[in-house]
């Protein structure tokens, strides 16, 4: 930067004109010396200032000059310029007497004159008045520095004491006094970025306080130092938000603060409210004292430094892995990078070794089950983790979520990926919702969550539990091992007149039945809509023959002798038929998708 100065010479016409020249510049009574002043806002210390680098034309400097001699003050003023002008004509004669021992006398040997200290407000009101002998003022913090032009009003400068300049009879050896102001105070930048999971916009509302600095400060220029008394929370000026190179929002946030205030590990540096809902709170690292420690002594910020921190805030990704145990149970974790006031740091599921690339699943994100809405990612397993398609974020740190989700079980997949509502017999349809299970919050505290539950912002775990929706029929046929047994092979088994499609409540996993029917071949087993079975749904079977044995459906009764009229989801429902050709018995039991014993009977209609 270039250092502008401004030379402020109050009178240049000369007395007795005419009768001197330049060549006879000895003569003690030849001119008064006009006294000039170089003032600057130097590059020798960082710079802070509010507004701009440069001293501007509205800005009132003040200079205490004193008269020295042998270190004995014999005369001082207290002088004030704006724009490059003191407000008052000024002559180095101003400060000196005629005395016949020379002891008040500037032209004489020895003498000069000395910037005490300076100072300027900005526009400022100091909180105690300048004691103009000493220097020593009071300046207090204000609290909100939000509207325009609060910074500067705030940024205090001032000069210390300069070395005495002599008087010089030559003209060529005159020289006017050169008085360089620093900041007086500390000035904090934070630009903050709205990274991954934001869009522009989203600072717009955010304001951003700083927290602890120092309220008042007593400060004594000539000397540059600073004592700071209370402390306070400090509202910052925002300018206009703007995009990064790489086309991130980003919107950069200053305030001024009185020196001396503490900068540790750990403290509380700054509080970030309203990222697009989100408040965020910074802390003070080791590596972010590191970067500052050309302006850190004692552990304290310090006059005329620029403490900036760039912030790049990233919204908490919901990632997922899952965990199989069979038929039922797969899990969903969320991972992230935002500690919650809420975190649960760790729960007690895992993946699963069962789980194969390209396994994917439907999730589903909201705050009401009422209106799920729409699908919110899919979530894909790469072979050791779920990656979501587009990534999802928790929008801020306190609004609970419920999360759901959707797949279908294949040959080649545990999990595919199912988004649509409606449902059709042959389709292993799975739906997922957050499980049962135990959180530790960051402090150890352990958090039970019941199935279903809405769950908190976090970096932990999200479990999410996958269960069958469907209905699942086995036939198993038997025969006897004499001679009324029958020729079992290449018998097929139909079932007729049952509900084939239907539609899920992505809020409930409930599946409800549709209104088309027809006859369903079953090989082994048959994935079935969960309904009620009518009377007019029949089991038939039908040997290699032709021969045809026909049970209404209805009729079957379990190991407890209840009747099975109802198939539910998730439930396998496995019918044992017993044929021989004097007499055909069957057996039947339902069962929670995995093998049971037990037994029923029934008589079966020949056709």
């Amino acid at each position: 930067m270039t250092i502008k100065k401004y030379t402020i010479l109050a009178l240049t016409a000369l007395l007795f004109v005419g009768c001197t020249s330049d060549n006879d510049n000895n003569s003690l009574a030849e001119e008064r010396l006009p006294l000039t002043f170089d003032v600057s806002l130097t590059e020798s210390r960082p710079m802070t200032r509010a507004v701009g680098s440069q001293i501007e034309a509205d800005d009132e400097l003040l200079c205490y000059v004193r008269h020295i001699s042998d270190a004995d003050v014999v005369q001082s003023k207290l002088i004030t310029i704006i724009n490059g002008e003191p407000t008052e004509k000024l002559y180095w004669d101003d400060f000196s007497e005629s005395t016949d021992d020379g002891a008040k006398d500037l032209r004489t040997d020895g003498h000069g004159l000395q910037s005490f200290y300076g100072y300027c407000y900005n526009g400022g009101t100091p909180s105690t008045d300048l004691v103009d002998a000493t220097g020593v003022l009071g300046w207090t913090t204000d609290v909100d520095q939000t509207a325009e032009g609060d910074m500067k009003k705030n940024d205090l400068l001032w000069s210390s004491t300069q070395a005495l300049v002599t008087y010089q009879h030559a003209k060529e050896n005159r020289s006017g006094l050169e008085i360089p102001y620093t900041h007086a105070m500390s000035k904090f930048t934070i630009v903050v970025v709205a990274g991954e999971g934001f869009k522009a916009g989203d600072l717009d509302a955010t304001s951003v306080t700083l927290d602890g600095m120092n309220l008042t400060g007593t400060f004594t220029a000539p000397t540059a130092t600073v004592e700071a008394t209370g402390t306070t929370t400090v509202k910052m000026f925002a300018n206009a938000a703007t995009t990064t190179t790489d086309s991130k929002p980003c919107r950069v946030y200053e305030a001024v603060a009185v020196p001396t205030t503490s900068l540790a590990v750990d403290k509380l540096h700054a509080t970030i409210k309203n990222v697009d809902g989100n408040d965020y709170k910074v802390l003070l690292t080791d590596d972010i004292l590191t970067s500052w420690a050309d302006g850190i002594v004692n552990k304290v910020s310090q006059s005329g430094y620029n403490y900036k921190l760039t912030i790049t805030l990233n919204k908490q990704t919901i990632s997922v892995v899952a965990t199989l145990a069979d038929w039922t149970d797969v899990s969903a974790t969320g991972t992230g990078e935002i500690n919650f006031d809420a975190d649960v740091t760790n729960i007690d599921k895992e993946n699963s070794a069962a789980l194969k690339k390209g396994d994917s699943f439907a999730l589903w994100m909201s705050t009401d089950l009422a209106s799920i809405g729409t699908v919110a990612t899919t979530a894909t397993y790469d072979g050791s983790k779920f990656v979501n398609t587009p990534a999802i974020y928790w929008p801020n740190g306190s609004t609970n979520y419920y999360f759901r989700a959707l797949a279908k079980k294949t040959t080649e997949h545990t999990l595919d990926a199912v988004t649509a509502v409606s449902v059709n017999q042959g389709t292993d349809l799975l739906w997922g919702t957050t499980s049962e299970h135990t959180g530790k919050l960051a402090d150890n505290t352990e958090v039970n969550y019941s199935e279903g539950a809405a769950i908190n912002p976090r970096t932990g775990n999200i479990p999410l539990t996958f269960a069958h929706v469907m209905s699942n029929v086995v036939i198993n046929l038997t025969t006897s091992s004499d001679a009324s047994a029958v020729f079992l092979d290449n018998a097929t088994v139909t079932l007729t007149t049952l509900t084939t499609d239907g539609t899920i409540d992505i809020a409930t996993g409930i599946v409800s039945p549709g209104s088309t029917q027809g006859n369903v071949v079953v090989t082994a087993s048959a994935i079935m809509v969960p309904q009620t079975i009518g009377k007019e749904s029949r089991l038939i079977i039908t040997l290699a023959d032709g021969t045809t044995y026909s049970l209404q459906l209805n009729t079957c009764k379990d190991a407890s002798d209840n009747a099975i009229n109802t198939w539910e989801g998730g439930h396998q429902y496995t019918y044992t038929i017993s044929l021989s050709k004097e007499d055909i018995q069957f057996r039947a039991l339902v069962k929670d998708w995995t093998p049971e014993t037990g037994s029923g009977n029934a008589t079966l209609d020949w056709d």
